[in-house]
């Protein structure tokens, strides 16, 4: 049987054209199967599906919180990345946009055209849960009805009223993290630059503790590229620390002994090291 891949749905949003552009460069030959929402996503790995990919960070929106909480429920292991552009493009059933009475943008759409929405005085904006299912509410010809949706749909709208590029910045792009249920780790070559998504769960709460997490990575001399905090979902006012590190494939053994001290004292748990390929256009 054909394996399949779990990606956020439905088709012909962003998430889809990621998830083939990992197929192609990894030269997987599986089949795209869609979710509604990046639980059921991540729930369907491992069960429907032998991996998946889930949005993971937005250049102008920054992280998707869902993924980084559904990182530390699952017991994942990270296959790779994949980065695409992302553009937008305000359509609407109007002539002048003065007219537009109701904006359809996606929840995570809508951080990346805020200046867009911001020109649309009075206009009221409902979020979606999808770029597709933006275009096609506007798809529907109501007047006074607009959308923000991905500009490869732009061939395909029949909206009188088109404004190309309402991005925040020309360099937009997402982020996509590909995973399988926690097993052996992607295959590594020397030389290759690797990254790894990790959470630490400290185990006691008190001024430094943060510090003392970051101090082990600097005394190791390994580059942490990114830090977040997340709610421990237990207590108010505690958290649990998402981080990702990139060094050299040669470099794993110094990496696992520096998590191994760092789990002495606090819970550490790992995604593992995956190869990073340099983004197209870089």
């Amino acid at each position: 049987m054909k394996g399949k891949m779990a990606v956020l749905g439905p088709a012909g949003t962003f998430s889809e054209s990621a998830a083939r552009a990992y197929l192609k460069r990894e030269g997987l030959d599986l089949e795209l199967s869609f979710y509604p929402t990046i639980d059921e996503t991540a729930d369907a790995v491992g069960a429907e599906c032998c991996c998946g990919l889930l949005p993971l960070e937005n250049t102008l929106d920054g992280y998707v919180q869902g993924t980084l909480d559904l990182l530390l429920e699952k017991d994942f292991t990270a296959l790779g990345e994949i980065r695409v552009p992302v553009q937008f493009a305000l359509v609407a059933n109007v002539r002048r946009p003065e007219e537009i009475r109701t904006v359809y943008v996606q929840f995570k759409a809508q951080g990346q055209c805020r200046h867009a929405l911001h020109q649309l005085a009075g206009a009221q904006v409902i979020n979606t849960h999808s770029n597709t299912q933006s275009f096609e509410l506007v798809q529907r010809g109501i007047p006074g009805e607009g959308a923000i949706i991905p500009v490869h749909l732009l061939e395909q709208c029949r909206c009188p009223y088109v404004q190309q590029d309402v991005t925040d910045a020309k360099a937009n792009a997402t982020r996509f993290l590909a995973v399988k249920p926690k097993g052996e780790p992607a295959k590594l070559e020397p030389g290759q630059t690797v990254k790894m998504p990790l959470y630490v769960l400290p185990s006691v709460d008190h001024p430094g503790v943060l510090f003392e997490i970051l101090s082990a990575f600097t005394i190791s001399r390994i580059n942490l590229v990114s830090i977040m905090s997340r709610p421990t979902k237990m207590k108010m006012g505690t958290y649990n620390f998402y981080l990702e590190l990139s060094s050299k494939a040669e470099d794993a053994e110094k990496i696992a002994m520096t998590l191994t001290l760092i789990n002495n004292v606090h819970r550490v748990k790992s995604l593992g090291l995956y190869p990073l390929h340099q983004p197209e256009g870089a």
